[in-house]
């Protein structure tokens, strides 16, 4: 039962979306229009206070993979990464109690980006991950009902990780490097190039909301 779930003591989360465009922007890039785009995007960020300090750009690249501009966004600890074949968005340690603000802040920064740069996307990507504190039962026990210890020859194991791949998504459950007998979890999920941020974080949430119930837990 739901309220019988001790609620999820989430630690160090990481939260990214990527998206691939259909062709590389090398035309604008080279093109003289990289003042033309950091004026649309940094408008568009306007009502997070993102001043002229939080732009800045890769002045040494060794390569095309390396030409980015980077927006940061002090206020919600997150950044917008254009460069020549995608853009990226991250946030790190989001406040979770604030996700309205950062599908807000994520979907402003998808749309003002494909407008300054008139390229539609290939492909989207959302990446959640986090550490996991342990709670009333161990996490070692839990998981011990999805892996066959003695046929892996693990009865004595400290941990069991477990991983599941679909079509276009996929969980990992991993023992966490950082948080003592705690769990690491990353969640992913590729979605169509039409799909807009606010419904692929719809999805994302349900995901997370899943993974964590098999694990006996909710979210706050």
């Amino acid at each position: 039962m739901e309220n019988e779930q001790s609620i999820a003591e989430i630690q160090q989360a990481f939260r990214e979306y990527r998206a691939n465009f259909k062709e590389p922007i090398a035309s604008l890039w080279f093109g003289g229009r990289q003042g033309e785009i950091i004026n649309k995007v940094h408008k568009a960020l306007s009502p997070w206070n993102v001043g002229l300090d939080n732009i800045a750009w890769n002045a040494t690249p060794k390569n095309l993979g390396e030409l980015q501009i980077t927006f940061g966004i002090p206020s919600l600890q997150a950044c917008i990464q254009l460069g020549v074949g995608g853009l990226t968005l991250s946030a790190v340690n989001p406040d979770w109690s604030r996700a309205t603000q950062f599908i807000t802040l994520f979907q402003t920064g998808v749309d003002s980006l494909k407008d300054a740069v008139g390229q539609e996307f290939k492909s989207q990507q959302v990446t959640l991950a986090f550490h996991l504190k342990s709670g009333p039962k161990p996490f070692r026990e839990i998981l011990s009902q999805f892996v066959n210890s003695t046929a892996l020859g693990g009865d004595d194991a400290e941990m069991f990780g477990v991983s599941v791949y679909g079509r276009d998504s996929l969980f990992l459950i991993d023992g966490s490097a950082v948080v003592p007998s705690g769990v690491f979890i990353r969640l992913v999920r590729t979605s169509a190039s039409t799909t807009r941020f606010e419904e692929m974080a719809g999805t994302m949430y349900k995901d997370e909301k899943a993974v964590l119930n098999r694990l006996g837990l909710k979210l706050q």
